[in-house]
């Protein structure tokens, strides 16, 4: 929608008839209905996953595809025969597949957005309701509270929050917003509870032009997506570039000599065919695009949320995670466990003090839960509150003719104690309880700023319930190479204890971040395991901090104190039953809140990745092969030599059975390897040598045929040939498929009974003549004619199967190692 519509929008929201509902009441159905006649209603776009048509476009019309289909009508009007057209038949598979793939997967993540996606709560004819966005109309009553994100603009009416702007400001500063106050849909609800009136809708909103940049997950920097793209325009300039010029090369030829008949067309769309055909990996995009998607899908089964595909990828490349403690190490329980007073007052005094501070600021977190939870003292009634804040890490009340309590970590509020108290605090922390402090003054709270000096009166140790599944889930990391940070708000001491008991390695590294500076932050990442009482900018610079030493980082997080973390981090996952901010900017989104998927999440990254290395390099040696050899052709032709000899059924058993049922099968295969290296180097460093190797052995089989024609015509040449890079593609699946496991030794031996299989079969068919060319001699349908392949020229074919073999081992084992050295190498600058 233009600017101009905007504006006009917005002034028609302001000129609205207002309806200033009571703030306990809200709206009426009649008046929701009224507001959605108004054209009032928070329709805005969203787009969560592909339409419909947009998967049969990406099914149907991809690039290589069209390419393919301009393919087959030339064929057609040549009048080739059924024989060539079989390389539809992959196409058509990987279409079906893929379309059955996108759209499982579309209806899957439909069905956890239901659960992850912005939800309102709403006050409507007196009843608290949670509403999805777009339901959400002019003059409704929002409740906002801790962990919200504002999605709507609003009129505070009730209550009072502290909200962070820094998603539509840039500047991370705590706001405090009071009755009357504006609050911004792109911010979030830091502290504190209140009652907010619509006050804008739709596209009137202020961040509704930054809603994919700010209140969205950020799109990952796929090395993966990178690395196809170059293959994929590379590959297709060279095949049209080729193309092209073998066209034009044909063309002059042919008039030159008056050859120009259709006979001749007939034969040159044979090869034409076979040369774009063998020249574009078609087959590569569509394995690219289901296996991620199968990956989508086999996440989606574990209750995980994926916001985009190549989010997969960056699963796989983790080799570092933080963690936050909650929700990760515990499972966010707390429960108070004793209550030590300081004081004169009375015990229960004091409780219903703490309980008056919570009642007043509306802090409803997990540690104000336990409290009311475990005190059934009536609330003391404050005059004045401030709330519970991430990076104040208290919260405080002034109560009437009785001076200002505050609760909050110890050390983060100025206040006297005695050694007693400071003794018990300090060996509650060292036993892994979360410790809080109630501080008292006689003095009032001032403008928003506790008293200078207060004085420690009560200590309460709370025990974070471990999850069962914790050390399990550490020992999984730590068995497959990926390293482990705790990144907590809470006291280092704590935090070290209870990673300890879970077997963080390494967890009597702790450091407190208090008095940290960020410049200093780069220096300590690497020599301290678990960070305590870390500010949340201080999380996302300690991961900025591992990312500039090389690292590819995974956060986890829920609440709304781990928001710039997780928009820092390669990949981020957070729970649905979180803050809904951090639910937005998360790469992944746990439903059922369960971290303990996190080693399966990542294996079927490592699946998806490590798989996809494999299948490509098959795809990309029968690539380079057939361009190298296109070229070659191509400048034979123009001194009137031969053109591209191979058709597109020459490649059947190299296309259909090992380049693509083995690709196919082989991305199937579980695998938790850890990856190495980059992803485009890896795949060509198994490629070239295989397509090396191929085209020696061609090379070898025609430079014979050129030597001596009365020994090897061009045509028996062209026949060897295919046998012997049909053979050669069969070393290169093997090559690819160690080292070889059950799965993959089931594979390689079923397609190459297949492989056998199909040679047997086409001999058969030529044996007994069941086709025939346009002279009626018999073919097979991988058009070739056994009978003219002498016994000398089977022996020449098996010796230079023997010699590109042992050059493609050799090549292979060569750049094998120059990986292995390169990676050590970056490993010994890494130390």
């Amino acid at each position: 929608m233009t600017g101009k519509k905007r504006e006009e929008f917005i002034k028609e929201v302001t000129a609205a008839e207002p309806i200033e509902a009571d703030f306990m009441v809200g709206l009426t159905a009649e008046q929701v209905t009224r507001r959605k006649k108004e054209g009032f209603g928070n329709k805005v776009q969203k787009k969560v996953t592909k339409t419909y048509g947009e998967i049969l476009a990406d099914n149907f019309l991809s690039f290589f595809n069209l390419v393919f289909f301009a393919i087959a009508i030339l064929m057609i009007a040549a009048k080739l025969e059924i024989r060539y057209y079989f390389f539809l038949l992959p196409i058509a598979c990987n279409i079906v597949i893929g379309l059955y793939s996108d759209i499982r997967a579309r209806r899957l993540v439909d069905k956890l957005r239901v659960v992850t996606d912005p939800r309102v709560r709403a006050v409507r004819e007196g009843k608290l309701v949670s509403l999805p966005l777009d339901e959400v109309v002019l003059s409704d009553i929002m409740v906002l509270e801790a962990g919200d994100q504002i999605c709507v603009d609003g009129l505070l009416v009730n209550g009072k929050i502290s909200t962070d702007e820094s998603l539509v400001t840039g500047e991370s500063v705590v706001v405090s917003k009071m009755v009357g106050s504006q609050v911004l849909s792109g911010s979030y609800v830091k502290s504190g509870k209140a009652y907010v009136r619509v006050n804008h809708v739709g596209i009137a909103n202020y961040a509704e032009g930054l809603q994919d940049a700010a209140k969205r997950f950020k799109r990952p920097k796929s090395e993966l997506k990178l690395s196809f793209l170059r293959i994929f325009w590379t590959t297709g300039a060279l095949a049209i570039v080729i193309g092209i010029a073998e066209t034009i090369t044909w063309v002059l030829d042919a008039s030159a000599t008056t050859a120009l008949t259709y006979e001749g067309f007939r034969r040159f769309v044979q090869g034409l065919s076979g040369s774009l055909v063998a020249m574009i990996p078609a087959g590569l995009y569509l394995l690219t695009s289901l296996t991620l998607a199968i990956g989508l899908i086999n996440l989606a089964k574990k209750h995980m949320n994926v916001q985009d595909l190549y989010s997969i990828e960056m699963l796989a490349r983790v080799d570092t995670v933080c963690f936050d403690k909650t929700g990760t190490l515990t499972d966010g329980k707390l429960a108070v466990k004793d209550f030590y007073n300081y004081s004169d007052f009375t015990d229960a005094e004091l409780k219903a003090k703490i309980l008056g501070i919570i009642q007043s600021t509306g802090d409803n977190n997990g540690t104000a839960k336990s409290l009311k939870e475990a005190f059934s003292e009536a609330a003391a009634e404050a005059s004045v509150s401030i709330p519970f804040d991430s990076v104040r890490k208290y919260s405080a009340a002034s109560f009437p003719k009785e001076g200002t309590f505050i609760l909050g970590a110890p050390d983060y509020v100025n206040g006297a104690m005695s050694e007693i108290a400071r003794d018990r605090i300090s060996r509650l922390a060292e036993r892994g309880y979360r410790v809080l402090g109630l501080f008292y003054s006689k003095k009032p709270i001032e403008k928003g700023d506790i008293p200078s000096k207060n004085e420690l009166v009560a200590v309460i140790s709370l025990s974070d319930h471990l999850k069962p599944d914790a050390k399990d889930n550490i020992e999984w990391f730590k068995k497959n190479g990926v390293a482990v940070k705790i990144i907590s708000g809470d006291s280092p001491v704590t935090v070290s204890e209870i990673a300890n008991e879970v077997g963080v390695e390494g967890a009597a590294n702790f450091l407190s971040m208090e008095n940290v500076k960020d410049e200093e932050i780069p220096s300590l990442v690497n020599h301290y395991t678990v960070f305590g009482r870390v500010s949340p900018e201080q999380k996302g610079k300690i991961i900025e901090a591992l990312q500039s030493e090389g690292h590819k980082v995974a956060m986890t997080g829920d609440g709304v104190n781990d928001i710039i973390a997780l928009k820092t981090a390669d990949c981020s996952i957070a729970m649905a039953s979180g803050s809904s901010a951090a639910r937005n900017v998360a790469n992944i989104v746990s439903v059922d809140n369960d971290f303990s998927k996190l080693p399966a999440v990542v294996g079927e990254g490592r699946r998806v990745i490590n798989n996809l290395q494999r299948t490509a390099a098959l795809f990309l040696a029968k690539t380079i092969f057939a361009i190298i050899l296109s070229f070659v052709f191509l400048i034979s032709s123009w001194f009137r030599g031969h053109s591209y000899p191979f058709f597109t059924n020459n490649m059947y058993v190299w296309e259909i059975v090992t380049i693509g049922a083995g690709g196919f099968f082989l991305a199937l295969q579980p695998t938790s390897d850890r990856l190495k290296g980059r992803f485009l180097t890896n795949v060509l460093s198994r490629a070239i040598p295989a397509a090396i190797a191929d085209i020696l052995a061609v090379s070898i089989i025609f430079a014979i045929s050129l030597w001596n024609r009365s020994f090897m015509s061009y045509e028996t040449a062209r026949y060897l040939s295919v046998i012997v890079f049909s053979v050669m593609s069969y070393l290169v699946l093997f090559r690819i498929s160690l080292p070889l496991d059950l799965y993959r030794s089931v594979v390689f031996g079923g397609l190459l009974a297949i492989g056998a299989g199909f040679f047997g079969i086409d001999i058969y068919i030529y044996k007994a003549g069941f086709i025939k060319d346009k002279s009626g001699k018999p073919v097979g349908i991988l058009d070739i004619d056994y009978n003219s392949i002498g016994t000398w020229h089977w022996l020449i074919g098996l010796l230079v199967l023997v010699v590109a073999s042992g050059v493609y081992f050799l090549l292979d084992f060569l750049g094998t190692k120059i990986l292995e050295e390169h990676e050590k190498g970056k490993v010994a600058n890494a130390i």
